[in-house]
């Protein structure tokens, strides 16, 4: 399991090493960047979807990621959408914008586990035709920081 996400987060780690993840201005994470020393994957959530993709979240040291691996769209998907979600609003933290179906996997959507109230989140994936509506959804389970 552990290999699987290092494979399919692995530009995460990246970029979690590098410092360029978002995260909260009041986090001390913040101010310094991380090296992929002290990156540590805490956990993963990944929700296959009708066998053709794929939606997972990751917490990578304090930074929750959400990312979609779309391996076979619909003929009508125009785009599609990762957020992070707090379980105790309802309400979407971070998003990527409208990603082409074409494109996988997608931008990642990341924040700062001290964004959501405590410190709890899940990611949703929403699929789109050219109208705008909404053709498929899917969610992953909680994950809540230690």
């Amino acid at each position: 399991m552990r290999r699987l996400f290092l494979a399919l987060f692995s530009t995460a780690i990246l970029a979690v090493g590098a410092g360029s993840v978002p995260a909260a201005a009041s986090t001390p994470h913040a101010a310094g960047g991380f090296s992929p020393a002290q990156t540590t994957v805490n956990e993963q959530q990944c929700t296959p979807m009708d066998g053709s993709s794929r939606l997972c979240l990751a917490l990578v040291s304090s930074t929750f990621i959400g990312q979609a691996t779309v391996y076979d769209p619909p003929a009508n998907c125009a785009g599609y959408r990762v957020s992070l979600y707090d379980v105790y609003t309802g309400e979407a933290v971070s998003s990527t914008s409208l990603r082409p179906c074409s494109e996988t996997p997608s931008k990642q959507a990341t924040a700062d586990a001290s964004r959501f109230t405590k410190l709890t989140a899940y990611a949703v994936f929403r699929m789109y035709n050219s109208a705008g509506t909404e053709i498929y959804y899917a969610y992953t389970d909680m994950i809540t920081y230690p």
